[in-house]
C-alpha cells in the first residue's frame, strides 16, 4: 500500500493509541474522535454551518462498550484529507502531549447542557453530572408539592465552566430558580459565560456569572450585594489533597487548573506553592464553603427566609467531596455552621461523592 494511503487509514493510529491506552479504551477513543469528525469538521476543515455540539463526549463518562475494528473501519471511510489530517492531530495531541479526549473534542455534554471544554478549565466529570441530575430531582419533587413558591437563589460556588449553574437551570422546573455562579478564574468566568451563551435556548432558568474570590475578605460583602438573600450554596471545590495531586495522570495535572483541584491559599502561586505547606486533608475550601453558608444565613433559624415553607426539605449546603476520608470531616464542618443534618450520596462507583447539610426543621 502506497504511504500517502497507509496515513490515510485507522490503523496506524488505532496502535499509536493502544500504546498509551490499551485496547479497549483506544478503540473506545478513537470512535469517538472519528464520529466527531464526521459530525463537526467540514471538508474544508471548518465546523459544519450547521453542525451541532456532539454528544461523543459522554461516552467517555459513561462507560459505553468499547466498538469493534468493524465499525471504527466504517466510521473512517469517505474522509476528506482535511478530516483525516484533523484526525492524525488529535490522535498525536493525545499521545504526546497527553491532551484530554475532552479539550481535543471541545465538548462535554452534562444533562440537558452541551458545556464546551478548553484547557485549563476544569472538565465536567460524570460524577459531578450524576449528583446534579439527582439534586435536580430531589428539589423539583419537593417544590412540586408546594404552593406558591418563589424561585430559588442558588449560589454555584467554584462554577469553573459553569456546568452546574447550567445543567441545574436546564433541569429545574421552569421558573423555579435564579442561579449565580462565582469563580476567581479570568479563564473559567470567560469560558462559563461562553456556555451560557450556548445553551441559551435550553435555559428555563435565569443564570449569572460574576469573578469573585470566595477566599477574599469582601467576598461576603459582594455576595450579599448581588442577592440579600440566598436558599442554597452548591459547588464542586477543590479538594485533592496534595499527595493525591502528586499520584494524578499526566492527562489532568499537566492540563487542567490546579487551583479547581487542589485547594491554595489565594494569595499563593499555584506554580511556585510548597505542596508541603498545604492542608494535607484538601479540606480547607470545603470548611471555607461550610462559614459561608452560615455568614449568607443558610444554617439559622432566624432568618425570616429559614421557615419559608419554599425551602422546607431542599438542602441549604451540597457539596462535592474526595470519598470516604472526607465524610466525617465536611458533616463536622456543616455541623459546626448549624447544618445540624447531613446526608451521604454516593456515586455510580459506590464511592462518597457528596454531602448535603440541611437546616433542622
Amino acid at each position: 500500500m502506497p504511504r500517502s494511503a497507509l496515513n490515510n487509514t485507522i490503523v496506524p493510529l488505532l496502535r499509536r493509541l493502544t500504546k498509551k491506552l490499551g485496547e479497549q479504551q483506544a478503540k473506545s477513543e478513537l470512535r469517538w474522535m472519528t464520529e466527531h469528525v464526521r459530525a463537526v469538521i467540514g471538508e474544508s476543515g471548518r465546523p459544519h454551518e450547521h453542525a451541532e455540539p456532539s454528544y461523543i463526549g459522554a461516552r467517555l463518562w459513561r462507560g459505553q462498550p468499547a466498538p469493534s475494528e468493524a465499525e471504527i473501519e466504517r466510521d473512517q471511510k469517505r474522509f476528506s484529507s482535511v478530516q483525516w489530517a484533523w484526525l492524525r492531530q488529535a490522535v498525536s495531541d493525545r499521545v504526546e502531549k497527553n491532551k484530554p479526549l475532552q479539550y481535543i473534542l471541545g465538548n462535554q455534554p452534562f444533562g440537558k447542557a452541551s458545556i464546551a471544554t478548553r484547557p485549563p478549565v476544569l472538565i465536567p466529570r460524570w460524577e459531578t453530572e450524576e449528583w446534579m441530575l439527582k439534586l435536580s430531582e430531589l428539589i423539583n419533587s419537593t417544590r412540586a408539592q408546594q404552593a406558591g413558591n418563589q424561585p430559588l437563589r442558588i449560589l454555584d460556588a467554584c462554577t469553573g465552566s459553569g456546568c452546574i449553574a447550567l445543567g441545574l437551570a436546564c433541569e429545574l422546573a421552569a421558573d423555579s430558580a435564579r442561579i449565580t455562579g462565582v469563580d476567581n478564574s479570568p479563564h473559567a468566568l470567560a469560558l462559563a459565560a461562553d456556555n451560557l451563551a450556548r445553551n441559551a435556548k435550553q435555559l428555563r432558568n435565569k443564570v449569572d456569572f460574576h469573578e469573585l474570590d470566595l477566599q477574599s475578605p469582601g467576598a461576603l460583602a459582594r455576595l450579599q450585594a448581588h442577592g440579600p438573600q440566598w436558599d442554597m450554596v452548591v459547588s464542586n471545590p477543590p479538594y485533592v489533597t496534595p499527595a493525591e495531586y502528586a499520584q494524578l495522570e499526566a492527562d489532568v495535572r499537566d492540563w487542567e487548573d490546579m487551583r479547581a483541584l487542589v485547594p491554595i491559599p489565594a494569595d499563593a502561586d499555584s506554580h511556585t506553592v510548597d505542596m508541603g505547606e498545604l492542608d494535607p486533608s484538601g479540606m480547607s475550601f470545603v470548611v471555607r464553603l461550610a462559614t459561608l453558608a452560615r455568614e449568607l444565613g443558610l444554617a439559622s433559624a432566624d432568618v425570616a427566609h429559614a421557615a419559608d415553607p419554599a425551602t422546607t426539605g431542599i438542602p441549604r449546603l451540597v457539596v462535592e467531596i474526595g470519598g470516604e476520608k472526607q465524610v466525617e470531616p465536611t458533616r463536622q464542618a456543616m455541623h459546626d455552621s448549624g447544618l445540624s443534618l447531613t446526608e451521604v450520596w454516593k456515586d455510580m462507583a459506590e464511592t462518597d461523592r457528596v454531602v448535603l447539610g440541611y437546616l433542622k426543621a
